[in-house]
């Protein structure tokens, strides 16, 4: 084999691993941040550093949760529209290669967890089991499906809250795993209309129908709704329903496009959505404005 093409299958090999990482998923790792939002830690460069440790170390499990799944589910994968074009199930990555890279990737996140605390480190370690059990088992009990999406999103925010300290809020939690909810059965929703036999990729897949998806997907929304609803007239101390509009918009602007779009089908998608990305800067403009205290302190200054 020249060298050449020993060059050729090294930087294929690689593009393979990179792209086992899923870097458009990356997205989810948003949600540690919501700790340093709401604790009031959002200008603490000492928060931000552990938070970012932990966001590496989430990256890293993940992307080893990704890897292995592909190797658990390689021969499905080959009959999804999509993922037949992973690295694994296209035979991009051999199956040793793949296996090798997940081990790496384990050990460093759940490494550079411990370095930053010690709780870090266990909610990795239970995010790590709560996907072990849900390849193996969860991923094919129809509804447990999309409930046990909701408390990987969890795991997350407990990750960004336990590694900067503070306390972790109910209403966090809720409103976390409700809308975790909202995207993981829209996800649903979008694959069963687009697989052309649900039964091949998934067997929980081919349970559902489009009725019951819609009906679970509106049922969530009133949820979230209702629960971020609550949490705004609780936070007593501070103005929190000045945003509440924004989030009610951008609710019902995710059901629209479920509906006439693909892009609940990629979520990672969401903000290209213009109404969505400027209701969601608008949202973030005003909870932090209200939190901090933004127009206080301008007043002071004046």
């Amino acid at each position: 084999m020249s060298n050449r093409s020993i060059t050729s299958q090294s930087a294929n090999t690689i593009r393979g691993l990179l792209r086992e990482l899923r870097p458009h998923q990356w997205y989810k790792q948003s949600v540690l941040l919501l700790g340093l939002l709401f604790s009031r830690n959002l200008f603490s460069i000492p928060a931000w550093r552990s938070v970012a440790g932990a966001i590496v170390a989430f990256t890293a499990v993940a992307g080893a949760v990704y890897v292995i799944n592909d190797i658990c589910d390689r021969e499905e994968d080959r009959n999804h529209p999509e993922k037949r074009h992973r690295p694994i199930a296209s035979g991009q990555l051999s199956v040793p290669v793949a296996g090798t890279f997940a081990v790496g990737l384990l050990f460093g996140g759940l490494l550079v967890g411990y370095i930053i605390d010690g709780w870090v480190l266990l909610v990795l370690v239970g995010y790590l089991g709560q996907n072990v059990i849900y390849s193996m088992f969860l991923k094919e009990v129809v509804l447990v499906d999309v409930l046990t999406v909701g408390i990987g999103f969890v795991l997350r925010a407990a990750a960004g809250v336990v590694a900067i300290g503070v306390y972790l809020s109910p209403w966090l939690i809720l409103c976390t795993f409700l809308l975790a909810l909202v995207l993981s059965v829209g996800k649903r929703r979008h694959e069963l209309e687009t697989v052309s036999n649900p039964d091949s990729t998934r067997e929980s897949l081919g349970v559902y129908t489009n009725e019951e998806l819609d009906q679970l997907l509106v049922v969530t929304m009133a949820v979230l709704l209702m629960t971020y609803a609550l949490y705004t007239f609780f936070h007593a101390e501070t103005p929190m329903m000045f945003a509440l509009p924004f989030v009610f918009y951008g609710v019902f602007r995710y059901h629209h496009l479920t509906h006439t779009t693909a892009v609940a089908g990629r979520p990672e998608y969401l903000l290209t959505d213009r109404p969505m990305f400027l209701t969601l800067l608008v949202w973030l403009l005003i909870t932090v404005g209200v939190l901090y205290q933004v127009p206080v302190h301008i007043m002071e200054l004046l």
